[in-house]
């Protein structure tokens, strides 16, 4: 499973650098974003970020720990994943992040990400 959560680290860092092109695109050509949908071109730079970020997350924590438990791995991936994606409909829609299933799962992610990451800063720590 740390194979895969460093593959979906990897991953993770090649979207958030395509994404690049949306970010410049919301600088240089934001009537082009604003036709495409886009409301809120800040979200665009979050998700951007967050990509990068929460790669790098997960590619130290499966680096760090060879043999993390697949569990921690699972709610490491699971929250390094999805985090950064709640940013991709909040810029399409402004009202989104107030609908119940929004709140529901982006409340998860956020544990799932901590729990999985206390976890394995203890297994590490641990040895």
């Amino acid at each position: 499973m740390v194979h895969v959560l460093l593959a979906a680290a990897l991953l993770s860092m090649a979207l958030g650098a395509l994404s690049g092109f949306a970010v410049l695109a919301s600088v240089d050509y934001p009537a082009k974003l604003r036709a495409l949908g886009v409301v809120n071109p800040m979200r665009v730079r979050q998700a951007h970020l967050d990509w990068i970020i929460m790669g790098t997350v997960m590619a130290v924590t499966a680096l760090a720990n060879p043999q993390l438990p697949d569990w921690v791995a699972a709610l490491v991936m699971f929250g390094g994943v999805v985090n950064p994606l709640t940013f991709v409909p909040m810029a399409f829609s402004t009202t989104v992040e107030t609908t119940k299933a929004f709140q529901w799962v982006s409340f998860v992610s956020f544990v799932s990400l901590s729990v999985g990451l206390i976890a394995a800063a203890i297994m590490f720590i641990g040895g």
